[in-house]
């Protein structure tokens, strides 16, 4: 009897799976690689394929295609009702990739690794992707195991299926088979791999960024002028900053969610265990010594579920260490631009100090030659006769202007003249009508008042 039977029906055209369903399985393992395109268009072959392992429609439905990760699972008990026939798990990932930067050198591309997208159209590429993974798996007792892997034809699932293959074509007839769990431990590495990868993509660029800031090749963070061409940097440095925060708070919700299916897969499983091996079942089932050997490969598949849990929480403690890095950035990005934009205003204070100067000669300029020109024009009107004696060029009325202008230009001088003693007379004035407001407006002043106060 062969032991593993792998079918690869990622083309609608080959029809694997109707030679599948024209017989009955009798390999201990059998691994179906096929895509969500592929069931939907043939709703036929899917429905077969979901009767066949029991497995439910509403896994296909909206709402579970949208979330980032779920797991469920359900026992199909014999016609009496009294023991279990198969079970089965269905559980879904979703993984965001943002894409390598195109000079990383750190470390070597690995299986799982998306391969960045070309230029298409003359537009760029987004620099991430979505990608789904769902599985299906069936327990049929008492060790005959069902793997069907959706999404098996994108990037980065090719190489998970890749590593899926070679990992079950060597499998051999163990007790381990008699629990519905055993392949878990098969199917959880590779995909976890695909979320190593992922969050080590982000690390470069968040790393790219702060070495790029140590080496002053960042304009917001490392420039001292203000001009278009910084404004235009900055502007293009705080964009790049932003979408790697919005890739990190991506990363952190989607490694959250991992955590919660693999704690409901080890849930799950404990349940199951404790059910399936209860002392009625046992005494119905089972052996003592098959029941020890039992009891110990659940043990050594449960040791190493809880291994894989604790490599997704690394992750996710690495996912928010990035997330708090690019947050750490993206607060000196502003505290620099806030310090750029503090020397820019105390440079145009300056500006504006030394243009006052500037209006305050204009203003004295002005101010000396306001008062004779006034002069001048009221004397230049008809209600006036300066006219001089025939043979004199200048009337003798003349010394009248200048005794005019002078005292008025003095005058205009020290009531108006802008520096320190006019604005203290200004400032004594005003401080003076405050006082007054203050004390006088909120009370009613009494008939007995002296009239200096009644203002």
């Amino acid at each position: 009897m062969s032991i593993v039977n792998i079918i690869e029906d990622l083309n609608p055209w080959d029809k694997k799976l109707h030679g599948l369903f024209q017989r009955q399985s009798t390999e201990k393992l059998t691994l179906i690689f096929t895509t969500r395109e592929n069931l939907d268009k043939n709703s036929r072959l899917r429905n077969e394929l979901f009767q066949r392992y029991s497995v439910p429609e509403y896994i296909w439905a909206k709402v579970c295609l949208r979330l980032q990760g779920y797991f469920g699972a359900e026992d199909i008990f014999s016609e009496d009702g009294s023991t279990v026939e198969s079970h089965v798990t269905w559980f879904h990932f979703e993984i965001k990739y943002p894409f390598r930067l195109p000079k990383n050198k750190d470390r070597a591309v690995a299986e799982h690794q998306p391969p960045t997208p070309a230029q298409k159209d003359g537009k760029k590429p987004a620099g991430y992707a979505w990608y789904k993974m769902g599985v299906v798996t069936s327990w049929k007792a008492p060790d005959q195991h069902t793997i069907i892997f959706f999404d098996a034809e994108d990037s980065p699932a090719v190489g998970v299926r890749n590593e899926l293959k070679c990992n079950c074509e060597n499998v051999k007839v163990e007790p381990a088979l008699r629990n519905p769990y055993w392949a878990h431990q098969f199917l959880l590495g590779p995909i976890l791999a695909c979320y190593d990868e992922a969050v080590w993509n982000l690390r470069d660029h968040v790393k790219a960024l702060e070495q790029g800031r140590r080496e002053g090749k960042h304009t917001v963070t490392n420039s001292l002028d203000s001009n278009d061409r910084d404004l235009n940097e900055s502007s293009t440095t705080f964009n790049a900053l932003h979408e790697i925060l919005r890739h990190a708070l991506h990363k952190t919700e989607i490694l959250g969610v991992a955590i919660q299916t693999l704690n409901s897969i080890c849930a799950r499983k404990k349940i199951f265990e404790e059910e399936r091996y209860s002392a009625e079942t046992v005494a119905k089932e089972e052996t003592v010594q098959n029941m020890v050997i039992t009891k110990r490969c659940a043990r050594k598949i449960a040791v190493y579920l809880d291994f894989q849990l604790s490599i997704v929480r690394s992750l996710e403690a690495r996912a928010r260490a990035n997330e708090a890095r690019i947050r750490s950035e993206i607060t000196l990005a502003f505290s620099t631009v806030a310090q750029l934009d503090s020397r820019v205003q105390a440079e145009i204070g300056h500006a504006a100090r030394a243009d006052s100067y500037t209006m305050v000669k204009i203003a004295a300029v002005t101010m000396l030659f306001l008062p004779p020109s006034f002069i001048a024009a009221i004397f230049s009107t008809t209600f006036f006769e300066f006219t001089p004696p025939e043979g004199e060029k200048v009337s003798k009325d003349f010394w009248v202007f200048w005794a005019v202008s002078i005292p008025l230009t003095i005058i205009v001088f020290v009531g108006l003249y802008p520096g320190n003693r006019g604005l203290s007379v200004r400032k004594h004035i005003s401080s003076a009508a405050h006082h007054k407001a203050t004390t006088v407006g909120p009370t009613v002043a009494s008939p007995a008042a002296p009239a200096a106060n009644m203002v």
